[in-house]
């Protein structure tokens, strides 16, 4: 089983690619070995859970990931339990990444950020990440504890630990999202009050607005809720200089 170093847990197929597409990407590019791991089929939302399975593997070709696999817990049923806690962390022993990505947990509940199957896998992960490294936990595989955890879709008013440049990498980022099509390119699917944009230009867009603030054309956000360490203070500024 080859390692991965980064590995990116999404509540349903595409959320994954949403909140850390352009990193994974940026990180693939780097040498570094990269994987997806969907907890839900999407099997309640739009499109067949087949259909979803092809996108996934069409959109997994496009991120060069070395592995995606699907847990398939169920759509709107994402549950915190001990059983599923052991399930993620038993796929972090075998998997032993260096990061993780999850979306942020805090969340208000309701559609969007707040989907259930949103913020308890944020919740889910964020327990997994310390179960798995505990040597009696009943869980197969050696005890790993990966050394940081990242959350994307953070909400609106809470300010990001850190940004990351994917300039290089936005169209095969949103190559990725297109392969999606039953989700952004389904023509069964109501248009939002009437407007003609999609959920791809609105993430092309975020990208934009992101990569602003380091001076670059597109970015993408993460959150960390421990500190994070730094050897050589000089590696904050070093590529300022594409800000000037």
């Amino acid at each position: 089983m080859k390692k991965i170093d980064a590995l990116a847990f999404g509540p349903h197929p595409d959320d994954a690619e949403i909140g850390a597409g352009g990193v994974l990407l940026k990180l693939k590019h780097l040498g570094h070995t990269t994987g997806i791991i969907d907890m839900t089929r999407g099997d309640m939302g739009w499109g067949t859970p087949e259909q979803r399975d092809e996108e996934c593997a069409e959109a997994a070709k496009i991120l060069r990931l070395d592995v995606r696999e699907n847990m398939d817990l169920g759509d709107n049923r994402i549950e915190d339990t001990f059983e599923n806690r052991c399930a993620v962390a038993a796929i972090i022993r075998r998997h032993r990444p260096e990061i993780l990505f999850a979306p942020y947990y805090d969340l208000p509940i309701g559609r969007g950020l707040g989907h259930n199957d949103h913020f308890k896998t944020g919740i889910l992960v964020s327990q997994a990440f310390n179960l798995a490294h505990l040597k009696k936990a009943p869980i197969p595989g050696d005890p790993h504890q990966a050394k940081a955890i990242y959350y994307y879709f953070i909400p609106p008013g809470l300010k990001p630990t850190f940004i990351v440049d994917v300039r290089e990498h936005i169209d095969d980022w949103i190559r990725a999202l297109e392969a999606h099509k039953t989700q952004f390119a389904n023509p069964d699917k109501p248009k939002h009050k009437g407007y003609h944009w999609s959920v791809v230009d609105l993430i092309r867009a975020e990208s934009q607005v992101r990569g602003f603030q380091m001076g670059v054309a597109h970015a993408q956000t993460f959150l960390s809720v421990s500190p994070i360490r730094v050897h050589n203070p000089m590696d904050l500024v070093r590529g300022y200089e594409a800000r000037l």
